[in-house]
């Protein structure tokens, strides 16, 4: 079921939310999918609602645009999203294409759906700042200026880029608090999707946790991939990041998906508690459509009190909270996500993305 803002309050309140199976996926495109590298040249600046350090340097941000090739054939196109990954991931949620029917870009373009996909700062293939300069507001403010790239087409592509009307920000976990950020900082975004993140519902083992990566963060933290200070693991041991990310993945995906758990930026995990603490009070400034999704068995949000994450977007016409069955808070990582991406791709294309 899709409940609109004014109706999700009373029903939450009283049963189970829970969204029915999906109908099933459109064919292919006609004319095929493309998949290009891109790459932004972006500042690590704070310019949002929740102040926090950064460094101000230049760095490249790299991902891919994924869609289907008719909608990406001309210098202009209709519409994009935008994907942000959470802690202790990175683009490859996005784009696991070890194990067959798991690559969620590739699967929205064969539904017909456009997709940007990144590594964030601190990331992956992108550029790696000292983790105590790099923090919720500055990852908001790098999204908003990927978003301005976006539809201006100031971005370097493979086979060219692209300027889209319409961006959707996406955000999982951490990045769901960074999409709002972003959209109630600068509102430049024509939909948001918060996946997998309340600022309501951390759940008592996550709570906990921040003794673990606290602790690792406060004597310095761990070196990144590239070489720089001040970075920890979310999760205090591979089992666990396994528990709380993978846990009903099939055993090839969890195989292939454990040595890619990333360390992260030590100024992104404390940064948190001060952007849940202002997100309340500034979320109704969001005026465009919004998707709350999380599922029945997170163990990082807890679903009880994630469903009334909804409520806060007090400014949106069009807010709709999702509680998908069954679905942990690896969305992307197990058996669910194809319903998760018939889902999303549903709400998309009834907002013209």
């Amino acid at each position: 079921m899709r409940f609109s803002h004014s109706v999700v309050a009373a029903v939450v309140a009283v049963l189970p939310v829970v969204f029915p199976a999906a109908p099933p996926a459109a064919a292919a495109p006609a004319g095929g999918i493309v998949d290009r590298e891109v790459t932004f040249s972006v500042r690590n600046v704070n310019e949002s609602g929740v102040p926090c350090g950064t460094d101000g340097g230049t760095y490249t941000v790299h991902g891919h645009l994924t869609g289907p090739a008719d909608a990406l054939a001309g210098g202009t196109a209709a519409g994009a999203s935008l994907y942000l990954h959470g802690l202790e991931l990175g683009e490859w949620f996005w784009r696991f294409g070890d194990v067959p029917g798991y690559d969620h870009a590739r699967e929205m373009a064969e539904r017909g759906h456009v997709s940007v996909t990144v590594d964030r700062l601190g990331y992956g293939a992108s550029g790696q700042p000292q983790g105590t300069l790099s923090c919720v507001g500055g990852q908001a403010t790098i999204a908003h200026q990927i978003v301005q790239d976006l539809r201006s087409g100031d971005y370097s592509a493979d086979g060219g880029a692209v300027a889209f009307q319409r961006v959707a920000l996406l955000g999982h976990s951490l990045g769901g608090a960074v999409t709002q950020v972003e959209a109630y900082s600068f509102g430049d975004v024509d939909a948001i999707g918060v996946f997998s993140y309340s600022d309501l519902a951390l759940t008592l083992e996550q709570l906990a946790g921040t003794l673990s990566w606290g602790s690792t963060c406060l004597t310095g933290g761990q070196r990144s991939s590239a070489g720089a200070a001040g970075y920890s693991y979310l999760t205090p041991s591979v089992e666990a990041f396994q528990q709380d990310f993978l846990a009903q993945s099939p055993p090839d995906v969890r195989a292939a998906a454990t040595p890619l758990r990333a360390l992260n930026p030590c100024g992104d995990m404390a940064s948190l508690t001060e952007a849940t603490l202002i997100d309340p009070l500034r979320l109704g400034a969001i005026t465009v459509p919004v998707l709350v999704l999380t599922g029945t068995r997170d163990r990082v949000f807890d679903v009880d009190r994630a469903r009334f994450q909804g409520n806060l977007y007090t400014g949106s016409a069009d807010v709709t909270t999702v509680v998908l069955d069954g679905a942990t808070h690896g969305l992307t990582m197990e058996p669910t996500a194809a319903r998760f991406r018939d889902d999303l791709g549903s709400w998309l294309a009834a907002r013209g993305f």
